[in-house]
């Protein structure tokens, strides 16, 4: 990690000095009408945290919890932290500040548990993974601390944060994901309302291999999906959130739901540098009088949130017929990555092009 040099020192009611005309906060995560006080509590957290981190079993009891991802994610739940050190003398003063604040972002938050989120969680895992070793990981002397909702679209970043020897909050350096994944960045956050928390598979590493013979369809044929490529990772799904959490919907021919999924969890890593990814996902024997001559593939990446709906068009499912709107649950801030008509007739390797993100089909 670089070392500090010359820092621009801030306090918690300065925060608002740095020009955010162009930072997009993300306030849609919230659940309320609290932003604005959520966002405060969490920047006055990141003062006791930083505090604790100063001791090396703290930062080594944060990797570990990470690293059992209880909730499906790299994190651990403040609560969790409250309760391993609240009897611990060295650490009273910072966890009595701490669990006052974390009990108000919770009760503002509508009951949705604050959290540290850990990225290079992520790739100490994958190290030892390779290494088939549980080799102790290196942690640095100085932490780095970023707040969930305060993060830049544009740049795909957000502002972190450290503590000077006096004890003095100061801003660091725009923190990216690459940075984030081989550094000590913590990001202070909260969980996911109503996003499936189960990960399961994503240890395993997808083929990619995608090639289908022969290159066209026969009626009847078994049919493949849930193959995507990511194009723009910080676009769908932040880098301070987290895995990805995608979901498949596909409608035949009249524009009916045939095959829906919330897949699992996945880690960054499978989706990066434009990677093709590959759930596996059984679509169904496409029997032409039942289906028809296309299906609809619609996705979107989960990110919770009240009940809520999204309304799409589908092609009409005769000549010359009006295209008709489709209306499907959703919560409202999951991401709408788009569409795309799949025909019978097309070969096998066609590409689709959606938001953010590419789709394509096979068949075994």
């Amino acid at each position: 990690m670089k070392k500090l040099i010359i820092l621009f020192v801030v306090t918690l009611g300065l925060f608002g000095c740095e020009d955010n005309s162009s930072r997009d906060v993300l306030s849609s995560q919230l659940t309320n009408d609290n932003t604005k006080e959520i966002f405060e509590l969490k920047q006055k957290a990141i003062v006791p945290i930083l505090v604790m981190s100063k001791n090396k079993q703290f930062k080594q009891f944060v990797l570990n919890e990470c690293l059992k991802q209880e909730h499906g994610e790299y994190n651990v739940y403040l609560s969790k932290i409250i309760t391993e050190y609240k009897d611990n003398p060295s650490f009273s003063e910072s966890i009595l500040e701490l669990a006052a604040l974390a009990t108000k972002i919770k009760f503002l938050n509508g009951g949705i548990e604050p959290l540290l989120f850990y990225p290079r969680a992520e790739t100490i895992e994958e190290s030892r993974l390779n290494q088939k070793s549980s080799a102790t990981a290196r942690l640095a002397e100085e932490l780095v601390l970023v707040n969930q909702d305060d993060y830049d679209i544009g740049t795909n970043s957000s502002p972190g944060y450290v503590l000077t020897f006096d004890g003095e909050l100061i801003f660091y350096d725009n923190i990216t994901e690459d940075f984030a994944w081989e550094n000590d960045v913590w990001v202070i956050g909260q969980e996911e309302e109503g996003v499936i928390m189960s990960s399961v598979g994503d240890e395993i590493i997808s083929s990619q291999v995608f090639t289908s013979t022969p290159q066209s369809r026969f009626d009847g044929q078994p049919e493949y999906g849930g193959i995507i490529q990511v194009t723009d990772l910080g676009a769908v799904e932040p880098w301070v959130l987290g895995k990805l959490e995608f979901r498949i919907v596909i409608l035949d021919s009249k524009g009916v739901v045939i095959k829906e999924k919330e897949f699992d969890k996945r880690k960054r890593s499978h989706f990066r540098n434009k990677k093709w990814y590959d759930y596996g996902y059984f679509v169904g024997n496409w029997n032409l009088p039942a289906i028809g001559n296309w299906t609809t593939e619609k996705w979107m990446e989960m990110d919770g949130g009240k009940s809520s709906s999204v309304t799409f068009k589908v092609p009409a499912s005769g000549p010359g017929g009006i295209p008709f709107d489709v209306t499907i649950p959703s919560k409202e801030k999951d991401d709408d990555l788009g569409l795309s008509m799949i025909q019978f007739t097309e070969p096998m390797d066609q590409v689709y092009n959606l938001t953010h993100i590419n789709i394509k089909r096979k068949h075994q």
